[in-house]
Parts: C-alpha cells; structure tokens; sequence
C-alpha cells in the first residue's frame, strides 16, 4: 500500500483510490473513533461514496471526514452501497478487519461463526413473552386503545401511542394497537437490527426499504403511507411483559421508540423516497438484550399472508426446543383457540384451520415435530429454525 494519506486533509483522489481508503480505515480504528468489523468497513466505504457523489463544495474530503466522526450513514442509498459493495467484497472486508487489529492491538474479530450461521437469511429477535403472547390479527374495532393477551404464565398489553401531525403544528394524532402481518414483520426487524449492530439508532430507510422490496411492497406512494402508519403504531406503543411464578410477578414496561421521524424527499426523477428514522427507548432495547429468541425472518415473510401462522411458527421454533427430549406434551386445543384464533368458536373449524396452517408451516420448514391427534397438540423436541447460539453471539 502507497504511504498513508493525511486524515486531516482529506481529498477526493484519498477516497476514490482504494488503497488510500484502506489507510484512512486503519488510521480511523488506530485513533479508535470507528469500530473493526467486516460491516463497519463496508460503511466506511459506503461513506466514500456518498462523500463522493453528494459534496457539492469541491471538499468531499471534509464532507466524508465529518460523516465519520458523526457515524451517520442515515441517508446512504442503495446506489452507495452498490458502489462500495463493488470496490471492496467480502474476503477484502475481513482481511482488513484483521490488519486493523493488528495495527489497533486489540484481538482480531471473529466472526466467521456467527457468519456462516446467517449466510443466506435475514434473523430478527423478539421478545420472549411476545414469542407466546401475539398482537391482534386484524385492526380493533374504532376507539379501542388496548389490547391484552396471555398464555401460562406469561402476559403482554399494549397501549396505542400518539405522534405529531407533521404538517400541523401543536397537534397529536391518536395511532393504533399494532396488528397484522406488517407489525409482526416491523418488530423482529427493528430488535434484529439493534441486536446485530448493537445499536439504539435504527436503520429504516436504506435496508428496511430493501427488506420491504422483498416481500413485494416498494415504499412509494400509498404503500409508503401504509407502512409509515404500521411503523409509528408500532413505535408509538406501549409494551407491558408481565410473568407470573410461585415467588409473585414481574413487570417490564417500555414504549418500543423514544424517537421518530420521517424525511420525505425527492431526486431529480421526482421519485419519492421514505427516510424514516427511528430510536429506540432504553428500557425496550434493555428488554430485548437479556430475553431474546431469535426467528427466521424469510420463514415469517413466507407465512406473511396469515398472522396466525406467523403466530403459531414463532410459538412453535420458542416452545419445541425446550420441550424434554423424552417427555412429549400433548397441549389441548381448547388452550390453544383463545390465543391463535379468538374470532373462531366452533372447535371443529379451529382444528381444520390449525391441520391447515400446520401444513403450510413444515413447507417453510421442516424441522418441527408436531402432531395433532385427536383434540390436542402434541409437542416433541425439535431444533429451532435459527440456532440458539446466535442469542449470545450477537
């Protein structure tokens, strides 16, 4: 590599040579104002390409300089990332993050296990009462601001919140209890995100679009509305887990975001694009970090069409794996309606509906051993769909 650039000064031949971004890297983790991770690289080039493309003065080495003290990738585009993606791959990545150990003197990262575990899929967390207490399926009836669910021990109520009216200032509007498919997709992701990166600043403009682009739901025009609704019901509401033992209860109370915003801006297409972000309270993020399980996001997107069988999948991949190996549990269904299917009463229709969902969830997959006999559900041990290893590894 040439000879390391000047990181106070900082010019545009610095970030367009990749040898001389690789020096500023090292440099960056040397002086200890920018983490050493495979990730943090590619965001670290991501950066050179937005400096590039965006500075407007003839300085993008100062525009990329402050991007980097202040961490704030908040408005990379996909084109950005494309662009770094193509500069430095993945093997590049590591072995800067290796050399940059070197040079810091801390240990080397490794996270070669954590990364061939997520190879190929997208894992996002939930709560663990909320992997056995579920959100409405469908909208509440108007009015309605709380919803309450419980099974065993556990129980969950949630508070609908209120934002601000943008575009009318003093005023707040009342939002909704969370419900349907798109919460159940929304909440994994933001504790997935915060879990992974560590982080209470979620990311919900550049990969959450990618993330929405993949179930077929690009966020312009009305979709975009409709997102932005389900996003603010879900960070505007108010979380109470409460569980139940010999000793008493407990109760962890928390609203899900202590900030959010939405930037709406246009390109020179007149294209919309949708720059929400988001900050997650401390008590919420403090709640996920110590009772986490982590869920197969691409199984969810999958059974997306049906809240129930998102229910029943994640309640599933949470109670098999901790079913004894040689004790089977026969739970009867009666137990069961009242949490998976509240609208249905005929017993008979519940357990069709349930024959069917189990159906369509071993095609997502596999591994869950279940039985339906007679009136009950037999429950047998069974691997969880993401390994249990990556609670503690992320």
């Amino acid at each position: 590599m040439s000879a390391p650039p000047d990181f106070d000064k900082i010019s545009g031949d610095d970030l367009s040579n990749d040898d001389r971004l690789c020096q500023l890297y090292l440099e960056a983790v040397r002086r200890k104002f920018w983490p050493n991770t495979a990730r943090d690289v590619l965001e670290f080039w991501c950066l050179a390409e937005k400096a590039l493309s965006d500075d407007k003065q003839g300085t993008p080495g100062r525009l990329f300089y402050s991007l980097v003290k202040a961490k704030d990738s908040s408005f990379v585009t996909d084109a950005h990332e494309q662009r770094a993606m193509a500069r430095i791959h993945s093997g590049d990545r590591q072995a800067l993050v290796d050399q940059a150990a070197e040079v810091d003197g801390s240990p080397t990262p490794e996270p070669d296990e954590v990364e061939d575990a997520l190879v190929g899929r997208e894992v996002g967390f939930y709560h663990a009462i909320m992997m056995q207490c579920f959100l409405p399926q469908k909208a509440l009836r108007t009015g309605r601001r709380e919803w309450q669910v419980k099974h065993g021990r556990a129980s969950m109520l949630v508070e609908a919140g209120r934002v601000v009216i943008p575009e009318k200032a003093h005023e707040f509007r009342h939002c909704d209890v969370p419900s349907g498919t798109k919460p159940r997709l929304i909440l994994p992701y933001i504790m997935g995100y915060a879990v992974s990166r560590k982080t209470r600043e979620i990311d919900m403009g550049r990969s959450l679009r990618r993330f929405m682009k993949n179930i077929g739901m690009p966020v312009t025009g009305r979709n975009g509305k409709v997102l932005a609704r389900e996003v603010e019901n879900v960070a505007s509401a108010n979380f109470y887990l409460g569980i139940w033992n010999e000793e008493g209860g407990t109760t962890r109370f928390a609203r899900v975001a202590k900030e959010l915003s939405f930037w709406v801006e246009r390109n020179n297409d007149q294209l919309t694009f949708w720059r929400p972000e988001m900050v997650l309270s401390a008590e919420f993020y403090d709640a996920i970090q110590h009772h986490r399980v982590p869920v197969d996001m691409s199984h969810l997107l999958q059974l997306s069409k049906s809240p129930r069988r998102m229910d029943l999948y994640c309640w599933l991949s949470y109670r098999l794996p901790r079913i004894s190996s040689n004790n089977p549990t026969p739970i009867a269904l009666r137990h069961l309606q009242p949490i998976f299917a509240p609208d249905i009463v005929d017993p008979y229709l519940f357990k069709q509906r349930i024959k069917d969902d189990l159906e369509a969830i071993s095609k997502v997959y596999g591994g869950f051993n279940v039985q339906l006999r007679k009136d009950a559900l037999w429950l047998v041990n069974s691997p969880p769909p993401v390994p249990e290893k990556l609670v503690y590894l992320l």
